[in-house]
């Protein structure tokens, strides 16, 4: 069984997986480019 998750990016909406205590998990961002693009900082 594995420890990790799937959650839906919330800047390009793509589904990816992550363990549910990491800050992807939390911030619901799949990279640091679509976190960067989701917070609007480019």
């Amino acid at each position: 069984m594995s420890e990790f998750e799937t959650y839906t990016c919330d800047s390009c909406n793509e589904e990816f997986s992550a363990h549910p205590s990491s800050n992807a998990a939390a911030n619901t961002y799949c990279s640091p480019a679509c976190e960067t693009d989701g917070k609007g900082l480019r």
